[in-house]
């Protein structure tokens, strides 16, 4: 067996699920199996742009390989298919190890895509629902909607043309404020911070500002710093773009010109769903999984409703509905057999502190020092909140799993 041809497939394995967006355990724990299945016992190392393999080789000495992870977008399609492919090669490891590189590359070639309008049309649809789910109005839905849009134009032509990550998510949020800022410029109805806390929805990296939480509660320092480092990033990149927008146009854009609105809590669970159905596209969920993702934002939502109803602490709610979140992606992996992370990217999408991170925004570019350190400290332990909630039902699950063993 060539032990040089096993260890690039097993770090190409991966490198694809980590491209796609997959947790970092996950990965690790792939390469672990798939060295299990020949017999061999190596070790795994990876953050969220590189990964190393090394295991030993007949002569006893140890071989090593590393790859590096290009920067890319979620791909949930990616994720399963990526992981039904280590299963199977688990199951029945290949006589000649060649083929595990082969066939991850025949996978990564072979993944469903949806168009870029349809793309598109998941951009707006997100945006303008994430606008009624912050108590905005049709007006503000729809300005929402319309940034979203145009933000997700940017974002595609400058993926298209390899544009660095960071300086793409500057220009696409200038893209979503300057849009914002100029509808309520020309007379729009719109509360313009409702408008663009709904359309920020786009660029705000989803299981980011959670999963650094999580990484650094399980001990996993260096992952749990980089993926930090990623979050504080792309926060910075969307405030800089934003920000910037929304100072060209002080002064042009009237004060808001419509009142929150007042929804029935079971209308904001339907904002929810709709808008992570919104989300599953350009985030390239396929199938039922799309209905699943929805119904787990939803549930998510009812969760933080009936917690608030009952205590009125926003901290403690979020770890309830991040659990339950959790424990419905959990099981629903479980019966599709794929998993729990294709869920958790979507579902978590309303539980993400948006309008606070939007706050936090406009408070720093105001000088209103003691305002936005209130809501960055509120935003920050919102995450933690929603992580802690995350790791209890992983920790109860990976406990049950080990009573379960003989």
């Amino acid at each position: 067996m060539e032990h040089d041809l096993l260890l690039q497939g097993c770090c190409e394995m991966a490198r694809q699920l980590l491209r796609c967006g997959a947790e970092i355990p996950r990965a690790e724990d792939t390469v672990r199996r798939l060295l299990a299945a020949y017999g061999l016992e190596g070790e795994v190392f990876a953050i969220p742009n590189c990964v190393w393999v090394s295991a030993p080789g007949p002569s006893g000495r140890s071989h090593t390989v590393m790859r590096r992870v290009p920067p890319s977008s979620v791909d949930i399609e990616g994720i399963e298919r990526f992981n039904d492919l280590s299963r199977r090669l688990c199951a029945d490891p290949p006589e000649d190890p060649a083929d595990i590189l082969r066939l991850c590359r025949e996978t990564a070639a072979g993944l469903r895509r949806y168009p870029a309008a349809l793309c598109l049309l998941g951009y707006f649809v997100g945006a303008f629902f994430f606008g009624l789910f912050f108590s905005g109005g049709w007006a503000e839905a729809a300005a929402a909607g319309l940034s979203g849009l145009a933000c997700g134009v940017c974002l595609t032509l400058l993926d298209r043309a390899g544009a660095n990550p960071f300086l793409a998510t500057v220009a696409s949020a200038f893209v979503l404020g300057a849009s914002a800022c100029g509808l309520g410029a020309l007379g729009a109805p719109i509360s313009l911070e409702i408008t663009v806390a709904g359309s920020i929805m786009v660029l705000v990296p989803g299981l980011v500002f959670t999963n650094f939480m999580s990484d650094l509660l399980t001990g996993d320092l260096v992952a749990g710093l980089a993926t930090f480092a990623r979050a504080v990033l792309s926060a910075g990149a969307i405030a800089l773009g934003a920000g910037t927008a929304m100072a060209l146009f002080q002064g042009l854009t009237p004060p808001p010109s419509a009142a929150p609105v007042a929804y029935a809590p079971l209308l904001y669970c339907l904002f929810a769903f709709t808008a992570c159905l919104g989300f599953c596209v350009p985030y390239n969920a396929q199938g039922v999984g799309m209905l699943l993702c929805g119904l787990g934002g939803a549930l998510g939502w009812a969760v933080y409703l009936a917690a608030m109803a009952a205590a009125d602490n926003p901290f403690a709610a979020s770890v309830l509905a991040a659990a339950a979140v959790s424990a419905w992606s959990e099981r629903m992996a479980r019966v599709r057999r794929c998993p729990a992370a294709s869920y958790l990217i979507v579902g978590m999408f309303p539980l993400v502190p948006g309008l606070t991170i939007y706050q936090a925004m406009d408070f720093g570019l105001r000088g209103n020092t003691d305002q936005f350190l209130e809501r960055f400290f509120r935003t920050m332990g919102i995450a933690g909140c929603l992580a802690l909630g995350l790791l209890l039902v992983s920790a109860a699950l990976s406990l049950l799993r080990r009573r379960k063993r003989p």
